[in-house]
Order: C-alpha cells, then structure tokens, then sequence
C-alpha cells in the first residue's frame, strides 16, 4: 500500500473516530496506546502511577477527539495529551503523604560516567536501573524534553509544538536535563565543560536524530 493510500485510510478512520464511531475508536487507540504508554511509563517512573496516566490519557483521546479539528498533527495532539496525563500524575504523587522515597530505585546496572547520560535511554529505564533512578530525579519540565527527545524520537519543533514552548525553551531544557541527569548518574562528576548542546550519539540511531531545527 502506497503513502497515498495510507494516508487516506487513517484519514478515514479519524473520520469515523470523530464521529464516535466505537470501533473507529478502538482501533485508533491500538495504534496509539504504544506512544501513549511509552510517555506515562517513562515520565512517571512508578508502574501504578504511570497506569493511572496512560488510562487517564486514554480517556482524555476518547473525549477529545469530537473536538480534534486537524489544525495540529493527530500524534502530536496524542503526545501533548499523554504528556499533560504524566505530568498531572506526577504532581498527584508529589501532593500525596508517602511513606517512601519513590525516586529510591534499587541501581542494577553500572553506568559509564564518560557517557553521554541519554545514550541509550529508552533501553535503560526499566523499573530498576540507575538511569531510572536519576531520571526521577531530574526536574519534571526538564524530565518530560528528555523523554519526548530521547524516548519517544520527537525533534526539537515537534516537542515544542506538545509542550507549546519555544524551540529555544526545548533547547535550554534538553541541555539543563541532560546536565542533571550526568549529575544524578555521577554526584561526584564535574559537568563543567561538559558538551551539553546538539545531538547526543545515541545507540539505536533513529530516522529523527539528524536534526535541522533552526
């Protein structure tokens, strides 16, 4: 099936989706609910909490979509929905008495502190990992650029476009999150001079890693 006609089908199926047909619905959903897990999982880093967002920006989508009028990108306005989901989980989770330190995640892998903190990352934050320990830990604004970068492969316009930021403001927070993250991974390490800006040489390269976002 060429471009043209794919383009068409899922142009339908929006149609039918908006018009609340169910199983339009449905299917919009299964082919979004890998991105929309990937966001909530990533950013919240609490398997429990992060099932609350991804239903919580399921339900979002499914409410929303009578009101999508086409003027952004669907997996953008998916993106920007799961996005907020996180986030509003996160600030429930830190308004919430806790017996715990939920960012006390048990390190089971050693971490090369020469590096880059955001090599890899996708395949590093399991439930367990150093990586995703210091993630956790990095300010949420800086944490949300992160992962929409570097886990979920969106470029600098298109993460700017979700977070309704300047492409500078993506800039700034990728750098500064990048910087924490080092610091979390290694306190002892010394990001002074540290290259921090640009694209980090990932392991898995990807087609949105070569970057021209002014």
């Amino acid at each position: 099936m060429n471009a043209g006609a794919v383009d068409v089908e899922q142009g339908d199926l929006l149609t039918r989706a908006r018009s609340g047909e169910r199983a339009a619905v449905d299917t919009l959903l299964r082919l979004h609910y890998d991105a929309v897990h990937a966001v909530c999982h990533r950013m919240v880093l609490s398997r429990e909490s992060a099932d609350d967002a991804v239903q919580n920006a399921l339900l979002a989508i499914v409410r929303g979509l009578p009101r999508f009028d086409g003027r952004s990108n669907l997996l953008t306005w998916i993106y920007r929905i799961a996005t907020n989901a996180a986030i509003d989980e996160i600030r429930r989770v830190q308004r919430a008495p806790r017996a715990a330190d939920p960012t006390a995640l048990t390190a089971t892998e050693t971490v090369n502190p020469e590096s880059d903190p955001t090599a890899g990352l996708a395949e590093h934050l399991d439930q367990s990992s150093a990586v995703a320990g210091a993630l956790a830990k990095v300010p949420h604004d800086f944490r949300v650029a992160l992962v929409l970068r570097y886990v979920s492969d969106l470029d600098y316009a298109e993460i700017a476009e979700v977070l309704g930021v300047p492409v500078g403001t993506v800039r700034s927070r990728l750098a500064r999150g990048k910087e924490a993250l080092a610091q979390h991974l290694d306190p002892a390490r010394s990001v002074t001079g540290q290259k921090t800006a640009g694209e980090p040489n990932l392991t898995h390269p990807t087609s949105h890693q070569t970057d021209n976002s002014p």
